[in-house]
């Protein structure tokens, strides 16, 4: 058995060129050498190897040998091994930037953000707030790789891959003196006559929807008197105003003054979802695929 020594990942690399086109000519062109060079690759690979793996024939014709066509395939696998190390290398010390709209989702997914740090510690996660309306735009133009998209449509699912990653029963805001305040679950007809402050639909898509849906359902249709693009300005609408708002549940945390938080009844009535986007074609996408996992398993 001859002993290993010279041989490199180029060697390999100019056989398979050469394999799969069956023409130096074109195979030189293609590894953007000169086909004098590229001859003597062949020729030196051929001599560590012992045997000859191309034949060349009349009019430019190149055969693989039986010899050729075995080490054909294992070439392949070799340099499909050295780009699999190569990604896997790159990866361990990359970015993803994740997008989101607000500290609270943070809070939520605290625990799968931490699973992912844990199982990649040399990736950096940098979180990048924007709103829901423009989180689709980063996508696009590759400012994020991930992004908590909040409610979606199918021209957004058709787009993007997505997941749902959280779902959860709406709660109505409430002024702290309210009539209702003191009740902790609300059923939606009860407030059928109420003033509704409600999200800005290019900010927020869906969530406007959402009441709507579930008012008409309860056997009203809401009267909405104001749209906000912050859940600071609701809360202070609310709370000045004397209107009626809604939000997910993460916002009582804070315990704003001034307002209460009361779930609706019936249980379901009204739910946010959490769907998290990336592009189809991403080009990180065993990382992306695990940070998304991590948030998936995150429960309230």
């Amino acid at each position: 058995m001859r002993p290993f020594s010279g041989m490199e990942l180029r060697h390999l690399r100019y056989f398979v060129a050469v394999a799969e086109i069956l023409n130096f000519s074109r195979a030189a062109i293609r590894m953007q050498v000169t086909q004098p060079a590229l001859s003597r690759q062949i020729r030196d690979l051929e001599h560590e190897l012992g045997c000859t793996l191309l034949r060349r024939g009349a009019n430019a014709r190149t055969e693989l040998t039986p010899e050729g066509r075995q080490f054909l395939a294992g070439a392949r696998e070799v340099l499909a091994a050295a780009e699999r190390i190569v990604a896997e290398a790159r990866s361990s010390r990359a970015r993803l930037r994740l997008g989101h709209y607000g500290a609270i989702w943070l809070d939520y997914f605290a625990a799968g953000l931490q699973r992912f740090a844990r199982r990649h510690p040399r990736v950096v996660l940098q979180p990048v707030e924007l709103t829901p309306g423009a989180l689709p735009a980063a996508l696009r133009r590759g400012e994020v790789e991930v992004a908590l998209l909040g409610q979606t449509d199918a021209t957004l699912r058709r787009e993007f891959a997505t997941t749902l990653a959280a779902s959860m029963p709406a709660q109505v805001i409430l002024p702290a003196g309210h009539p209702l305040a003191k009740r902790r679950r609300l059923p939606l007809q009860e407030l059928r006559g109420a003033n509704w402050v409600t999200w800005d639909e290019a900010e927020f898509p869906g969530r406007k929807r959402l009441l709507v849906e579930a008012c008409r359902a309860a056997g009203f249709r809401p009267r909405v008197t104001h749209h906000t693009d912050s859940l600071a300005s609701m809360l202070v609408r609310v709370s000045t105003c004397g209107e009626v708002g809604h939000s997910v549940p993460m916002a009582a945390r804070s315990r704003p003054p001034g307002v209460v938080f009361a779930d609706t009844e019936p249980a379901g009535a009204m739910v946010f979802e959490m769907h998290v986007g990336w592009l189809k074609n991403a080009p990180r996408a065993a990382l992306i695929a695990d940070l998304v996992e991590e948030l998936a398993r995150v429960r309230p």
